[in-house]
């Protein structure tokens, strides 16, 4: 009998298979199988390591079972914009994983590194970062630092793009490099990017900071191409029925968004090939979302519902970055993310602590009824 038989299982059948790739690296495969012997992960947290002359440099993975393997690290690559790479680039990079650590790669994580894996020793990690600066890359984005900034490819790829994200990172990277590779924080501050109010680059959800391509003006409607386009069978009432917002109006001629009640969601956009996003560009950014934390999930609040951005040093944008940063780094404990911090001091107290104006745009969640409880003397001492 194998002595891996979960993996040969996984491994099975035509398809592609996780487990049949890690065979083929110089991965430890019996941690993996005692994984799902066990149903509970064999590695364990082991803080960071330093790679010499870089302080967020390696992330260590201590081991359950040493007598299967002591300890493995590894390296984030801080990923290109847009998470572009020339083919003759990434096998550069499979070359080094191969050299130095245990021949995988972890590609595009959540927060759209790549990671080098099965570093074991000091001499590793420092022979993979010498190469790859070489390359032209950097390493960090571990510890209490800011992370790598992922973006989506925005205006590369992408119709829906409001603002141009991949030459957004690249600044926003560049300017940030020492807070990405030395910690100051009291914890990690990862940052999200969506070119659009779509939001695929899960802005709200992950980030603890998110920047998101909104526009002020209303939706662009090229009224021409609306009626040829429904005159071969676009069901435009449809749209208009299921607005959210109830902003659209059609006469059979002409489509009419109402300016007060559009909120710019990008549905009719999604829709209907003649409806584009306005002129009017800039970034909202949100503060803390994330996935796991003292308080559990959150999704991010909105702090700053319209920024200007003007390269190529996007002032008004770093304004705003530095000041919820230096919140963060001011009033932010020991291991707590950005929004566990906003839910013990108050949404109100944290926006007073920002120098945010307070507006509409700027709530905690939508209220739950529409009763609005004014004070007792002005309901005639009725509550």
């Amino acid at each position: 009998m194998s002595d891996t038989p979960y993996m040969d299982e996984l491994s099975r059948g035509p398809w592609p298979s996780h487990a049949k790739e890690l065979k083929r690296t110089r991965y430890p495969v019996e941690m993996y199988e005692e994984a799902m012997k066990e149903k509970y992960t064999q590695w364990g947290h082991g803080g960071m390591s330093n790679v010499p002359g870089l302080g967020s440099g390696a992330i260590a993975r201590k081991s359950r079972r040493p007598d299967i393997i002591s300890h493995s690290h590894l390296i984030r690559v801080l990923g290109t914009p847009g998470n572009f790479y020339k083919a003759s680039t990434f096998r550069k990079i499979c070359k080094i994983a191969d050299k130095y650590g245990d021949g995988s790669l972890h590609v595009l994580t959540t927060n759209y590194n790549i990671e080098i894996c099965g570093l074991m020793s000091n001499e590793d990690m420092k022979g993979v970062t010498l190469e790859l600066n070489a390359m032209g890359f950097d390493v960090g984005s571990a510890g209490d630092a800011i992370r790598n900034i992922p973006d989506c490819m925005g205006p590369a790829l992408c119709e829906y793009a409001v603002v141009d994200t991949p030459r957004l990172k690249h600044f926003l990277t560049k300017h940030y490099i020492d807070d990405i590779q030395f910690p100051r924080f009291g914890y990690k501050i990862k940052t999200k990017m969506s070119g659009c109010p779509n939001e695929c680059g899960k802005a709200v959800l992950h980030g603890d900071v998110g920047i998101i391509g909104v526009f002020r003006d209303l939706p662009r409607v090229d009224n021409e191409r609306l009626r040829e386009w429904a005159g071969n069978g676009g069901n435009i009432a449809l749209v208009c029925d299921n607005c959210p917002a109830d902003a659209m109006r059609w006469d059979n001629r002409k489509l009419v968004i109402d300016g007060d009640r559009c909120v710019r969601c990008m549905y009719c956009i999604n829709r209907v090939p003649a409806i584009k996003p306005g002129d009017d560009r800039g970034v909202a950014i949100t503060v803390g979302g994330k996935m796991k934390g003292k308080f559990g999930p959150m999704k991010g609040k909105v702090v700053f519902p319209f920024i200007e951005i003007t390269p190529p040093d996007y002032k008004e944008l770093v304004r705003a970055f530095d000041r919820i940063c230096d919140v963060f780094d001011e009033h932010g404990l020991k291991k707590e993310r950005m929004g566990d911090m906003i839910q013990r001091i108050g949404f109100d107290k944290y926006l007073e602590m920002l120098g945010v104006e307070v507006s509409p745009m700027l709530f905690s969640s939508p209220r739950r009824n529409t009763f609005y409880h004014w004070k007792a003397e002005e309901l005639g001492g009725a509550v």
